[in-house]
């Protein structure tokens, strides 16, 4: 991967992203009774197994472009601890995709052989057990993350912020999605504006290289 163009792989992680939320939305809740989780996911297998196909993707862009973000803002060396325990907030929201990819193939794979209290408990552990690992990691990378920008300076200092209320809002789990939205689009963000910031990094270096 060109390094002039690894920083936006945050786009294409909001993109990745953006379309499993728009496809995997349904009527379900935590509170929907079994026989209609079952009756759910035996109607809409296909899209589901899609679902499931787009997060692990989702989760594979995500860690590299956040790896990315880690080692860009680690050239100011207050910042080293905080983009380590940041990237730790990362795997743990990695961690949460691959537990809901998993259980969106396990409904997938043949929802006529599961019993519905088998497929409501696969349902809880969408709704709940993934969105805990979710918001947890999502407020620890925006906290950290937030909190390295203000400190280095490498980015717009509004971007640090910003994710400062997006980590309150992440840690009240009945506004989780407001959250998850939230981040995605701090993500898209902060992308575009690495981007630009090392573009810039690498005109300026060669302006000089004449001169020297």
């Amino acid at each position: 991967m060109s390094k002039k163009l690894a920083p936006l792989t945050g786009v294409l992680f909001f993109l990745v992203l953006l379309v499993s939320v728009l496809g995997g939305g349904n009527s379900l809740t935590a509170k929907s009774s079994p026989a209609k989780v079952l009756a759910y996911y035996t109607k809409h297998k296909t899209n589901t197994e899609f679902i499931g196909i787009l997060t692990v993707l989702s989760v594979f862009i995500g860690v590299i472009f956040y790896g990315q973000l880690r080692d860009y803002l680690r050239r100011h060396d207050g910042s080293r601890g905080l983009t380590a325990t940041a990237f730790g907030g990362v795997l743990l929201f990695a961690a949460s995709g691959g537990v809901s990819a998993g259980v969106d193939f396990a409904l997938s794979d043949s929802p006529k052989h599961l019993t519905p209290a088998a497929a409501q408990v696969f349902n809880l552990m969408e709704m709940d057990v993934s969105g805990g690992l979710s918001l947890a990691g999502i407020a620890l990378l925006l906290f950290c993350f937030g909190w390295a920008i203000l400190n280095t300076g490498l980015l717009p200092k509004w971007l640090g912020w910003v994710a400062f209320p997006l980590t309150l809002v992440a840690l009240v789990p009945p506004l989780g999605f407001i959250a998850f939205i939230g981040v995605g689009l701090w993500t898209l963000i902060v992308s575009i504006a690495m981007w630009r910031r090392l573009a810039s990094d690498d005109r300026t270096a060669a302006a000089a290289l004449p001169a020297s």
